[in-house]
């Protein structure tokens, strides 16, 4: 049982008020009133400068004076009061210590105590998990729940804080479920069109949802099939360049035509050969090629003499 000290302190102080008293104060304010009068009513000029000063030098005489009489009074008259202020806060400072040694010894224990409930709080935890199927570790513990007030007086959770604490292992359950449900749409997703599923399955893990990376799993698919598309174009216009610059190659030379792409002479008769050189023959091509290709083709169709009529 402890002891209230403050019952057993009987503290009283003793202490007369001084007067102060000034001797002779009415005829110090007469000699005041008659200096205001005097002075306070002169007019200065050039000629009386000096008598001027003499007087200010006089009446700051006077007030120095009397604040030197006022400072000495209230040296004595606050003596005794910085005697007693002195000794009180020694004593206060000698309680203080002692206070605050025990206020150390207080937040120890308390602190002490805190660890106890985390450990407690940790191995109820541990004990809950495997029924949902969790890992303990992926529970965030809350400071509120190591507050005292939720241990029982025998240092057991209470009701209310184990309510908290299987509600939030649910919604780590179910978000478990919804991973590894999500984890096995998409890698079926991404097989079925096609895909590498490793890529795709890991971003579940980052966060994403199925329905959200079936979209973006769609925008993959449809960017690659046109770019596939695109390059099939892109050979087969570089084909179709090529076989056309092979016809082109095939010229007579000396009443011989020699095929440039193998270098076989083709024999003909001397009659079909004239034939073949005095009469032309259209040809319609369509031609793909890049810049470059193209402006090439043109130098040498226009070195070659060929007409060319755009359709």
């Amino acid at each position: 049982m402890t002891t209230d000290l403050t019952t057993q302190l009987e503290f009283n102080v003793d202490f007369t008020p001084s007067q102060i008293t000034i001797n002779n104060e009415a005829k110090l304010k007469e000699l005041v009133d008659a200096t205001i009068a005097r002075y306070g009513t002169l007019i200065f000029t050039d000629d009386n400068i000096p008598e001027a000063k003499q007087a200010k030098a006089d009446l700051n005489k006077i007030a120095k004076l009397l604040d030197d009489q006022r400072k000495a009074v209230k040296k004595e008259y606050s003596k005794p009061l910085k005697d007693f202020e002195t000794k009180i806060n020694g004593y206060t400072n000698q309680i203080k210590l002692v206070s605050d040694g025990i206020n150390e010894s207080i937040s120890s224990f308390e602190e002490s105590e805190k660890d106890k409930r985390f450990e407690k709080l940790k191995a109820t935890i541990e004990e809950i998990a495997p029924n949902y199927e969790i890992d303990p570790y992926a529970l965030e513990i809350k400071p509120a729940w190591l507050n005292k007030g939720n241990f029982t007086t025998k240092g057991e959770l209470n009701k209310k804080t184990l309510e908290e604490i299987t509600f939030q292992m649910k919604q780590i359950a179910a978000e478990n479920k919804r991973i590894e449900n999500d984890k096995a749409i998409i890698g079926n997703y991404a097989k079925a069109v096609g895909l590498e599923p490793e890529s795709w399955v890991a971003q579940i893990e980052n966060g994403l949802f199925a329905t959200d990376l079936m979209k973006q799993i769609d925008a993959t698919v449809t960017a690659k099939r046109e770019r596939e598309e695109r390059e099939l174009k892109e050979q087969q216009a570089q084909a179709e360049y090529e076989q056309a610059m092979k016809e082109l190659k095939e010229k007579q030379v000396d009443n011989t035509v020699i095929d440039q792409e193998t270098g076989e002479i083709l024999e003909e008769s001397p009659d079909l050969q004239r034939q073949e050189i005095e009469e032309f023959r259209t040809v319609e091509l369509r031609l793909t090629g890049t810049h470059e290709q193209l402006t090439a083709l043109n130098k040498f169709i226009t070195n070659e003499g060929i007409k060319v009529e755009v359709m």
